[in-house]
């Protein structure tokens, strides 16, 4: 019985250790999301001071819904941690308080034939003894028997304070998730003013068809030149890679190798920067005419300057500059390249081996093409991927 008391209070504090490690970082992703909004505020009240409606104008509603939709997602989530805490503190109560009235009903049980014995049967089972070695050894049967009781009791008290100290945490996740809900429901009114102003917006803007048009035809060629330019280099690379081969056997190998080890972290591969998405791959609908323009990579809105981390192991390959992505990096992983753009500073230079994880440069402030952010594509052999499905879940 001690055991399983002590089993259950190890599960408990388990859980709660991993739900606590999953608070900290769904905590940590809320503050940052908070400061990305409260940045974004600055800049779009700066703009709102022209009192003039422009695309930038535009572009900081957009990047403010993006953001403030993800800081929503984050609150789910954490709701959902927080109902998972709850359920489990709910199991764990009822299972210490099933085991807290079974030791009860067993000390019932003794009391009553302590009643009707009381300890005339412990001295009865003394007296009864053939001899003294008898005697001793049902002596120290009933002393054990005495200590074990005395444990139980103990199990029941620890029990009895491990369920009250659940309770308590009970009642402060309940408290803290009437909190959330009451600031999630905050922000969807923020969300929701927002997306009004944004249709405001747009309706002015439309009175600026020539500018928009120009903006869109140079974001279509900006993606034509980005993939022409991606196909270049590849073919460069795929050279350099036969020189190696042809001198090194053995790189063959280790180029399949890389290309296979990417492949089977699909899903699991770590984000290049933190921040919400606020452009994503593929056709991307202007919100003004409704016309779509291709977006080969996904922008990443991160506070200026934040770390820019390489997503897997691999050579560089590339650095230099497009007028519509700012600087960026070439990465190649075996048959498979990521491409960081927007940066501020690079950290690393062509032919450097880079490791997962490695900081390699910085993200962009408002002096780049895209503001603060990181714009990231993913590319196999020269063709552009989705890299959505790639990326670590959050």
């Amino acid at each position: 019985m001690r055991r399983l008391l002590l089993c259950l209070l190890l599960m408990m504090s388990a859980g709660t250790a991993l739900a606590q490690q999953d608070r900290t970082e769904i905590e940590r992703r809320l503050q940052a999301l908070r400061e990305q909004i409260r940045q974004e505020e600055a800049r779009l009240a700066e703009t709102a001071e022209a009192e003039q409606a422009t695309l930038q104008t535009l572009e900081s509603i957009e990047r403010q819904i993006a953001i403030r939709r993800e800081l929503i997602r984050s609150y789910r989530e954490r709701l959902e941690e927080l109902a998972r805490t709850i359920d489990s503190l709910q199991q764990a109560a009822r299972a210490l308080s099933q085991e807290i009235e079974a030791l009860k009903a067993q000390y019932r049980r003794r009391a009553l034939h302590a009643y009707k014995y009381g300890r005339m049967h412990e001295l009865a089972l003394l007296l009864s003894a053939q001899s003294i070695n008898q005697m001793l050894i049902r002596a120290r049967y009933l002393s054990r028997f005495a200590r074990q009781r005395q444990a139980k009791l103990d199990a029941i008290q620890q029990a009895t304070a491990a369920l009250e100290a659940r309770r308590q945490e009970l009642l402060a996740a309940r408290q803290e998730t009437e909190q959330l809900l009451q600031e999630a429901e905050a922000e969807r009114q923020r969300l929701a003013r927002l997306e009004r102003e944004r249709r405001r917006v747009i309706e002015a803007l439309r009175a600026q068809r020539v500018s928009l048009e120009q903006s869109l035809a140079q974001k279509r060629q900006a993606a034509r030149e980005l993939e022409s330019r991606i196909q270049a280099l590849l073919a460069a690379e795929r050279e350099r890679q036969r020189a190696r081969e042809a001198a090194d056997p053995s790189a063959a190998v280790a180029f399949a190798e890389l290309t296979g080890s990417f492949e089977q972290n699909r899903g699991r591969l770590p984000w290049p920067a933190e921040g919400a998405v606020v452009e994503p791959f593929g056709e991307v609908v202007n919100p003004v005419y409704g016309t779509r323009t291709p977006n080969p990579g996904i922008l990443i809105a991160t506070a200026p300057q934040a770390e820019v981390r390489a997503i897997f192991d691999g050579r560089v390959i590339a650095i230099d500059a497009m007028p519509e992505y700012g600087t960026y990096i070439l990465i190649q992983h075996g048959e498979y390249q990521t491409f960081y753009s927007n940066l501020s500073l690079v950290y690393v230079s062509v032919g450097q081996e880079v490791r997962a994880g490695q900081v390699i440069g910085r993200a962009g402030t408002d002096a780049e093409p895209k503001r603060a952010g990181v714009f990231f594509s993913l590319f196999r052999g020269g063709q552009v991927l989705n890299p959505m499905p790639w990326l670590r879940p959050r």
